[in-house]
């Protein structure tokens, strides 16, 4: 069936005519990086996987989908988890057509603030500490340009770097119309 994500922080990264994208991906998704061999086909292409952060998998097999099929609720979860995926690549799809590379940054840093953010009394911390090629490759833009944009949402007051990730100050409604 695929691997599990338990735990750590893994991307795939998709390349295409010299462009990339990249897939984070963490806890609780589901992966099956054999089928990526044949997913270009005939593109000239590649994919590519990295872990940012120490994973575990857990393996599920044809044995697990034997057991499983005792308990529906357990597939369902599964298949939500696999639907809940393909939603967030749609999102990130739509992320990359922002035309300000300032407001992709901050909707990717909100998104992920969504699955891995806890709040805190300074704001919500993200504690993904991503370079920011990797958040560049995340949102459809080059590093430069993603430097400069977090150097004016800095500026602004919206987002700071941590030792471990990023810090997110304000209320999202309030701060995306400005830069949509």
């Amino acid at each position: 069936m695929g691997l599990l994500v338990l735990d750590g922080l893994i991307t795939r990264d998709v390349e295409l005519a010299g462009r990339s994208t990249t897939e984070l991906l963490g806890q609780g998704d589901i992966i099956r990086p054999w089928d990526d061999e044949a997913s270009l086909d005939p593109l000239p292409g590649s994919v590519s996987w990295a872990v940012l952060e120490p994973a575990r998998v857990a393996v599920l097999d044809r044995r697990f989908a034997a057991v499983a099929g005792r308990w529906p609720t357990m597939l369902d979860t599964l298949i939500g988890r696999t639907v809940r995926r393909s939603r967030s690549l749609s999102v990130q799809r739509a992320i990359a057509q922002v035309p300000r590379v300032d407001a992709r940054v901050l909707v990717l840093l909100w998104l992920l603030a969504d699955r891995w953010g806890r709040v805190s009394p300074q704001g919500v911390r993200v504690p993904l500490a991503l370079t920011h090629e990797t958040i560049g490759k995340l949102v459809g833009a080059r590093r430069p340009s993603v430097t400069t944009a977090l150097g004016v949402l800095t500026r602004r007051g919206l987002v700071e770097r941590t030792d471990t990730g990023w810090l997110l100050h304000g209320d999202p409604q309030e701060a995306l119309p400005e830069l949509l």
